[in-house]
C-alpha cells in the first residue's frame, strides 16, 4: 500500500512538473521568442526543448523511483522504455572472427556515435550521400549499451536513410557493482547448451531502416522508420550470413510463445519469440 501511494505521489510529480515545464514554454517562452525570431524558430525551439530535453528528463526523473524491471526479450531506451526485440544468438570464436564474418557477409561496422559522426549521418540521410558505416542510436541490454552494431544500406547510394541493422551484447557477467536486472541469468538459462569457455555468446536485435523519419511516440523525436516484422529481418540477417558460407549450423533456443509489444514508434512488434541460434565457421 505504501508502495503504490508513493508511485503514485511521484507520477503526479512528474506529471506537475510536465505540465509547468509546457505552461512555461507554450505561454511564456514562445510569446517572448516570438518578439525576437520569427514564429516558426520559436516553435522549433520550443519543440527541441521540449522532446530533447524536458520529456527525456521527466522519464529519468520517473524511473529513479518506479523501476521497470523486465523479462529482457527486448531491448530498452536510455529511458528504459522497450524498442527492439532481441530475436538472434550468434556464436563466435571471439569479437574479430564476428567482425570478419561480417565484413565478409558483405555488412558495415557502425561507427561511433560522436558529435561528428553524428552530424555526418544527418547530412546523410537529408542529402542521400554515402555513409555505409553510419552510427546507430543507442540500445541497452544486460543494463549497459551495445557492444557493436553492423548495418547493410537497402539504397544504391549507400546512404544512411534505409538500411538492414543488427545491434550486438556479449553475454559475459555483470560488474559486481553493476546490476544488470537479472538479464545474465535469463540468457544464460536460455542459451545454457551453446555456453562454454572457448567460444563467446552475442545476443543481437535485428530490425530495418525502411525509411529516413519516423516519430518515437512518448516523447516526439525524430528516429527512422522500421519495419515491425522483425522476424523476417533477423531470418535476412542469417541468410546473408548462410550466402557467404560462414554459418556452421543453425539452431533454436527452447521455443516461446508469440508476444507483442509497442516499441519506440506507433507500430507493434510481433514476434515469433523464437530466438535462432547460428554458430559461425
Amino acid at each position: 500500500m505504501v508502495t503504490l501511494l508513493l508511485h503514485t505521489l511521484w507520477r503526479v510529480l512528474v506529471l506537475g512538473i510536465g505540465g509547468v515545464a509546457i505552461w512555461l514554454i507554450v505561454f511564456k517562452a514562445v510569446p517572448y521568442a516570438d518578439t525576437r525570431i520569427p514564429l516558426f524558430f520559436a516553435i522549433l525551439l520550443a519543440y527541441c526543448a521540449m522532446a530533447y530535453f524536458i520529456i527525456p528528463l521527466l522519464f529519468r526523473l520517473y524511473h529513479v523511483i518506479v523501476k521497470h524491471d523486465h523479462i529482457p526479450l527486448y531491448v530498452t531506451t536510455g529511458d528504459g522504455w522497450a524498442s527492439d526485440p532481441v530475436n538472434l544468438a550468434i556464436i563466435a570464436r571471439d569479437r574479430a572472427h564476428l567482425e570478419k564474418a561480417f565484413a565478409r557477409a558483405g555488412w558495415y561496422k557502425a561507427d561511433e556515435a560522436t558529435l561528428m559522426n553524428t552530424l555526418r549521418e544527418g547530412a546523410s540521410i537529408a542529402l542521400n550521400m554515402s555513409y555505409p558505416n553510419a552510427p546507430v542510436s543507442s540500445l541497452y541490454l544486460f543494463n549497459r549499451k551495445h557492444d557493436i552494431a553492423f548495418e547493410l544500406p537497402t539504397n544504391t547510394r549507400l546512404s544512411a536513410r534505409t538500411r538492414h541493422h543488427l545491434r550486438l551484447w556479449r553475454l559475459e557477467a555483470p560488474v559486481a557493482d553493476k546490476h544488470d536486472h537479472n538479464h545474465f541469468d535469463f540468457w544464460s538459462n536460455k542459451l545454457f547448451k551453446w555456453l562454454s569457455g572457448e567460444r563467446e555468446v552475442w545476443v543481437a536485435a535485428c530490425t530495418e531502416d525502411v525509411r529516413p523519419i519516423g516519430i518515437r511516440w512518448r516523447t516526439g523525436t525524430i528516429t527512422h522508420a522500421i519495419d515491425h516484422n522483425a522476424d523476417v529481418e533477423r531470418d535476412y540477417t542469417i541468410e546473408s550470413l548462410k550466402r557467404a558460407k560462414l554459418v556452421h549450423s543453425i539452431d533454436s533456443s527452447d521455443p516461446g510463445e508469440q508476444y507483442k509489444f509497442r516499441g519506440q514508434q506507433f507500430g507493434t512488434f510481433i514476434t515469433d519469440g523464437a530466438i535462432k541460434v547460428i554458430d559461425l565457421k
